[in-house]
């Protein structure tokens, strides 16, 4: 790698960092991006949650961690510049027509396609983004960023809502 590409990817970062900084919780984010298209579904309710759970469980899949829960409790969902997280039951957005996919329904996809080259068990897929997969790994209890060709982890967050401004900030 060139000195002059370096220099460019490290500025790269540096103004990712900054940005990540800029917006911290889910209530920066939110207001940087509601006016500019966003897709931000209204709080599950408990039974919403509860059912989500119940019907995990029944597909044999691992349950939404705690963290992502109390995210669903704020906002059932959201997508935005190509970012989606996914809500306890689909949702289209009545103005554009675009329809947000469950995350029961998300997972059992994603055990089908991805179970015969990779340990699916031990994930919750949460959202996607471009060439990414956002998922809870839970053998190590953490928030991981997926490279969606390879499975290898990109990135590592300790709390859902660090993923998140983590994941959004960047492409505000």
């Amino acid at each position: 790698m060139s000195h002059k590409t370096f220099e460019f990817m490290n500025k790269r970062n540096q103004k990712r960092m900054e940005k990540r900084a800029m917006y911290k919780t889910y209530d920066d984010i939110l207001n940087a991006v509601v006016d500019h298209g966003a897709m931000i579904v209204r709080p599950a309710t408990a039974k919403d949650l509860k059912i989500c759970q119940k019907d995990m469980k029944d597909m044999e899949l691992p349950p939404v961690p705690q963290g992502y829960a109390d995210f669903l409790s704020k906002l059932n969902g959201f997508a935005w510049n190509s970012i989606e997280f996914f809500s306890t039951d689909q949702v289209t957005d009545p103005e554009t027509n675009y329809m947000l996919n469950d995350i029961v329904s998300a997972n059992e996809q994603f055990v089908e396609f991805n179970n015969d080259f990779f340990e699916v068990a031990n994930y919750v897929l949460l959202g996607r983004a471009d060439e990414d997969l956002f998922v809870y790994n839970t053998q190590n209890s953490r928030y991981e960023i997926l490279d969606m060709t390879g499975r290898d982890v990109m990135e590592v967050f300790e709390t859902f809502e660090a993923m998140f401004a983590g994941v959004v900030s960047p492409r505000i």
